[in-house]
């Protein structure tokens, strides 16, 4: 009886095994060399036939536990295989990839997604969620989550700054954590071994580089700037002088978008950079290329302050000394007082 139960135990061990080991298989990213891959499922294939279909062409981790796993699918959720062209995106899942072979015939598979520098976790979930990808709330907690950062090399507490602002094609309905995948592996793809180099020469971490290229990126639209206003930073941080950031503030007040008053500068919050010397804790939106590289190779000058011209040009007046910008500044509010 002893030796029954011994052995009980044991197959109960080695099953729940390999369904750990099944379901850690199926939730791996498609391993393509490309952005997508097309596939054709013929007419009359079964289900093992499509899981064949993709074993031949190297996208399952282990064929066997993707068969199971897609013919319990089918009979759960009652789905159909269609048959035609898919195309599969980088940034999916195994099983997600299976998965989307039962989409409904007619209904749009993928959907293009564009996501503009400079915004905040809280700005891409709204995007998500208006594209109908997946829910808002659901998206924040993912992206706010310290484990699936950690699981994508990311040493931050969260991935913002991380979802590097493009254009998309995700499928319908995707899961939070697929998406997010796909925008750190194309944030990733900035980092070749000659930036990293670069950071490294500046005795900055990548993510002191992210943060500071997201602060560029939130004070001007124009790319040809961002390296003169990185140049400002770059020198107000060499000096020990406070960045003085007005984004920053506004990202410690909750994101905020209207103009700061003199009492927001002295809320206590670590990404206030007025109360608080040195970058913030992390970066404030998901910076672009222009961003990312203007923190990288900032221009050299003797700048130390700028504020905003006034005119409608979306450009700054930068200056040396205090009393030049506190003339810059005047110039400023007779422009918006006239305007």
């Amino acid at each position: 009886m002893k030796t029954m139960k011994k052995i009980i135990l044991v197959l109960l061990v080695l099953a729940s095994g390999l369904m750990i080991g099944a379901y850690w298989s199926l939730q791996q990213e498609l391993p393509l060399g490309a952005d997508s891959i097309t596939i054709q499922i013929p007419a009359g294939t079964t289900v093992n036939g499509a899981v064949a279909i993709f074993d031949r062409k190297g996208l399952l981790s282990w064929p066997l536990a993707a068969r199971l796993s897609l013919q319990a699918y089918a009979l759960s959720s009652g789905a159909r295989l269609n048959r035609g062209q898919f195309t599969l995106q980088r940034g999916q899942s195994q099983f997600e990839a299976l998965k989307s072979l039962f989409a409904r015939p007619g209904k749009a598979r993928t959907v293009n997604v564009t996501f503009p520098e400079g915004l905040s976790l809280r700005r891409v979930a709204a995007i998500v969620a208006r594209n109908g990808l997946c829910d808002s709330s659901a998206f924040l907690r993912a992206a706010r989550s310290d484990s699936l950062a950690q699981a994508l090399k990311i040493s931050a507490g969260s991935l913002e700054g991380y979802l590097m602002p493009e254009t998309y094609n995700f499928y319908a309905k995707s899961s939070p954590q697929s998406i997010i995948k796909r925008m750190v592996e194309e944030h990733r793809r900035f980092w070749t071994e000659e930036r990293l180099a670069q950071a490294r020469e500046r005795k900055l971490s990548l993510h002191e580089i992210v943060t500071l290229a997201s602060i560029v990126e939130a004070e001007t639209p124009q790319d040809w700037e961002k390296q003169r206003v990185s140049g400002v930073y770059h020198n107000r941080l060499e000096r020990g002088m406070r960045l003085q950031a007005d984004p920053t503030v506004q990202y410690a007040l909750g994101d905020v978008q209207r103009r700061l008053l003199y009492r927001d500068l002295t809320v206590d919050n670590p990404y206030n950079t007025y109360k608080y010397g040195g970058l913030p804790p992390g970066p404030i939106n998901s910076p672009g290329r222009a961003a990312l590289e203007a923190a990288l190779l900032p221009e050299e000058h003797t700048y130390y302050y700028f504020v905003a011209t006034g005119d409608g040009s979306a450009t700054h007046e930068f200056s040396r000394t205090e009393l030049q910008h506190q003339r810059a500044v005047a110039r400023y509010r007779a422009r918006r007082r006239s305007r």
